[in-house]
């Protein structure tokens, strides 16, 4: 969502941005380690943590949305149906391969899911870990034959399978804040209000996104 909202924003307001993309713990980690930048847009608890060490604004903290989890296969895939938790299980058990983000909260949140339906052993042999990377691009380049990742992280080359069913969701939220040492303070406040503007909530509801419970104010009236 935010790939197609950088370009409407920098036509209505003509300014350009720069961006660039990261797995959540990995983009914390360039944070901490001094990268420059204006806005980031990362989890929430990250995103306290990231306040807490004055990295970034405290009063310019947004609570964007959140996204439910989906099941990823490569582009041209059959269709499967997991659309409830015994055909979703039956899809997990006749996978060849299923790649999840080893090193981020989607990954947790998708072996949590594995344990909570009781096949945790079971797919362990068939589970590839990612580091350092999107899972969708191990799909895509058929390394793995699904992988679990929130809605609105599909990639060229892969297409979502289907959402988890409604008893397995795990909802993961977004925020976003400006950099305490932003180098163009005034266009990173400019780009955070339209993030939480009616064109902007429209389309992270068309992409499947959910307003935030943190949210205040105008977003809660998705």
């Amino acid at each position: 969502a935010i790939s197609e909202l950088i370009p409407l924003f920098e036509e209505s307001s003509g300014i350009k941005v720069h961006v660039e993309y990261a797995n959540n713990p990995i983009l914390k980690k360039q944070v901490e380690s001094g990268a420059e930048f204006d806005v980031v847009i990362i989890e929430p608890e990250m995103l306290t943590e990231l306040s807490k060490a004055r990295l970034v604004t405290a009063d310019s903290v947004v609570a964007l949305a959140t996204i439910g989890m989906a099941l990823v296969s490569r582009a041209g895939a059959p269709v499967v149906d997991i659309g409830s938790v015994e055909s979703f299980k039956k899809v997990l058990l006749a996978a060849d391969s299923i790649a999840y983000t080893a090193d981020g909260h989607s990954g947790t949140v998708f072996l949590r899911t594995l344990e909570k339906i009781g096949l945790s052993d079971a797919l362990k042999p068939k589970l590839v870990p990612v580091v350092g990377r999107p899972a969708t691009l191990t799909v895509a380049e058929g390394g793995a034959q699904y992988t679990a990742v929130p809605l609105g992280s599909a990639v060229q080359g892969v297409q979502i399978a289907g959402q988890f069913p409604e008893e397995l969701q795990t909802y993961i939220g977004i925020s976003a804040a400006a950099s305490s040492r932003a180098a163009a303070p005034t266009q990173a406040a400019a780009f955070l209000e339209y993030l939480q503007s009616a064109s902007a909530k429209t389309l992270f509801r068309s992409k499947g996104f959910r307003p935030s419970p943190r949210a205040v104010g105008p977003l809660q009236r998705w």
